[in-house]
């Protein structure tokens, strides 16, 4: 009789097991390593500048305590103020240092630009946007701010803003998120770019202090440096999509701004609660819904009621400043006395940015869902070919294994340049049966002409293998 496996004899498919498991966990522990050695080394200016950044907060004890009391701030901070009393040694003392312990996650969590484009481009690449993205940021910042109260000394705003100073390096860092964006393959470049502009520009219209300034400068530099924002370039079903969006953080930001106060160059906002109508701000979310998801279908339609609201939003802003050149703008304000002026003012900026990119993929919104695809189009002919012609060309040309799908009932036809492609449509899918037919030499083209008019006509695209199975 054999004896029973014991702890003092282990069985041999166990001991076996253990020692295979040992290389294999070695292995882990070589690949983790050397990963490790790879980011150090392939990014060592990021890890620099984040150990310098937290060795001047163990110094001056901002990892556990705001520093704005210490006696030093004031000669360290950069700004307006630091400039005028000669302190130009301030942008570089004062990068390294932030005012709250709160701030140093969010800022080494920020540096993730810095390294993307580190490893991208290198490590040379990578301090120039760094350096040069936040003495841009600091400099132009000072000298807004001094032409402002220079030229305009009942500005509220820039002269608060003027006698404020900064510390941190979120210029730099903007500069390096913005630069880490032009590296991006597409479509995440385009996306990035306009996430990157819509956050600064709204914060600077709504809640603009000193530091937004910064970041919009610092992305405004590296944006005229690379000018790789080409919004034309993308495909319909892009365009689209960051209409879409656009819309939605509009509707958002409209619906907000109704309930929580703002602060930036155009004035400030009291928000009555009593005042507050959440009827009005229910029916506004629905129809801002209603429109951005015609935009996201490309229904022209949706353009047009989309068209029409930036306009007048524009329009009104302009009678505005007319008003305002007339009788001045003290005058004005007193009148609202809510603050609604500075807000239409700043939601104007926002909506004329919104209206030149509807005015640039305008091509994007013109679908008529109600038509078969190629309607009206240049691909399509205004008439579908009939079954009869469909049987003929594919004795003429020939066809695939599944080419007599072509003839079911139900079925539509796109005309192509080069032949015609069999349809079926199903809940906003536009389903290609089967190959195109025509000559071989033309098929490819006949792809390309058919996925054209399913996106102008807002539909997806699906090709079915037969089988019930289709593929998007």
């Amino acid at each position: 009789m054999t004896d029973a496996p014991s702890a003092d004899h282990p069985a041999p498919a166990t001991a076996a097991s253990a020692a295979s498991d040992a290389p294999v966990r070695t292995t882990r522990w070589a690949r983790s390593l050397r990963f490790a050695r790879t980011v150090l080394s392939r990014v060592p200016a990021t890890w620099l500048l984040i150990g310098v950044l937290l060795g001047a907060g163990l110094i001056t004890g901002g990892l556990w305590r705001p520093i704005a009391g210490h006696p030093l701030y004031v000669h360290l901070a950069y700004g307006l103020p630091s400039f005028e009393k000669g302190k130009w040694w301030t942008p570089l003392s004062g990068t390294f240092l932030l005012d709250t312990p709160i701030a140093y996650p969010i800022i080494i969590l920020g540096f993730w630009g810095m390294a993307y484009l580190e490893w991208k481009r290198g490590t040379r690449v990578a301090l120039a946007y760094f350096f040069g993205g936040q003495l841009f940021a600091i400099l132009g910042a000072a000298f807004l701010l001094w032409s402002a109260v220079t030229f305009a000394p009942d500005w509220a705003w820039a002269a608060k803003e003027a006698a404020s100073v900064d510390v941190g390096p979120s210029g730099g860092l903007f500069a390096c998120i913005a630069a880490a964006i032009t590296v991006m393959p597409s479509p995440w470049r385009l996306r990035g770019w306009l996430v990157v502009l819509a956050f600064v520009i709204v914060n600077m219209m709504f809640w603009g202090s000193i530091d937004d300034l910064e970041h919009l400068l610092a992305v405004l530099l590296v944006l005229v440096i690379d000018r790789s924002l080409r919004p034309q370039r993308s495909t319909v079903r892009e365009q689209r999509l960051i209409v879409f969006i656009g819309t939605l953080m509009l509707g958002a930001l409209t619906i907000v701004t109704q309930i929580v106060p703002t602060y930036g160059p155009f004035g400030a906002t009291i928000v009555d609660e009593a005042d507050a109508s959440w009827v009005s701000t229910a029916i506004s979310a629905v129809v801002i819904l209603l429109v951005a998801n015609g935009l996201r279908r490309g229904r022209h339609w949706a353009w047009v009621v989309s068209v029409v609201v930036a306009s007048l939003n524009i329009f009104v802003a302009l009678l505005l400043l007319l008003t305002i050149g007339l009788v001045g703008w003290e005058e004005v304000a007193d009148t609202a006395n809510d603050g609604s002026v500075g807000l239409v003012l700043a939601t104007a900026v926002i909506w004329a940015i919104y209206l030149v990119y509807l005015a640039l993929v305008r091509g994007a919104f013109r679908a008529r869902p109600r038509h078969p695809l190629g309607s009206g189009s240049a691909a399509g002919s205004a008439t579908q070919p009939s079954v009869d012609e469909v049987k003929a060309l594919i004795r003429s040309s020939g066809g695939g294994t599944l080419s007599w799908m072509a003839t079911w009932d139900g079925n539509d036809y796109l005309r192509t340049s080069t032949g015609v492609v069999p349809y079926q449509r199903h809940t906003g899918v536009a389903i290609a049966l089967a190959d195109p037919l025509g000559p071989a030499s033309g098929r490819a083209q006949s792809v390309v002409d058919f996925v054209d008019a399913a996106q102008h006509a807002g539909r997806r695209i699906a090709h079915d293998h037969g089988g019930g199975h289709a593929r998007h």
